[in-house]
């Protein structure tokens, strides 16, 4: 895979918007039957030139805590997945583990609404991949959590030659 930082803004753009593709297609068919599958999360844009990405999801009452309202872990969880498809672009090839995820919530969210979930890249190092991310309401456009997380870039063509 060519390095994100020597690609044009075109040839970036394109390789994000094929990145999304492959990681929905992960999530909702491969790991169907996983919690990753049965979030249902779908595209909800990108920019390669903002450093962000967008995922919406569906809110489903298995999804409800016991008030009713979307469970806090599950807006963890979609945090997670949208943050980690933007880490995995920048480390390319590594694998890229959630090394920290720091969760604020600020309102909560209705069964029945969409979570649009975006995930902008902050810092993105050799090692290190800072991103945060927020949650709105895709009815009412109101945030309801913001997250700030630390993902790892390991090189696991150099872990296997460790081993």
């Amino acid at each position: 895979m060519t390095d994100w930082k020597t690609m044009t803004p075109e040839e970036g753009q394109k390789r994000l918007e094929e990145h999304v593709k492959k990681t929905l297609y992960e999530n909702n068919v491969v790991q169907k039957d996983t919690l990753n599958g049965m979030m249902k999360c779908a595209d909800g844009g990108c920019s390669f030139a903002d450093g962000t990405l967008s995922f919406t999801f569906p809110i489903q009452p298995w999804q409800a805590n016991r008030v009713g309202k979307l469970h806090g872990g599950v807006i963890c969880t979609a945090f997670d997945l949208t943050i980690a498809a933007l880490a995995r672009f920048y480390a390319g090839e590594n694998f890229a583990p959630t090394v920290s995820l720091d969760v604020k919530y600020v309102r909560p969210a209705s069964v029945g609404d969409v979570l649009v979930v975006t995930a902008k890249a902050t810092a993105t190092g050799r090692r290190i991949s800072q991103l945060t991310a927020e949650a709105r309401s895709q009815e009412s456009g109101k945030l309801v959590a913001t997250a700030a997380s630390v993902y790892m870039n390991v090189d696991t063509e150099k872990e296997r030659k460790e081993k």
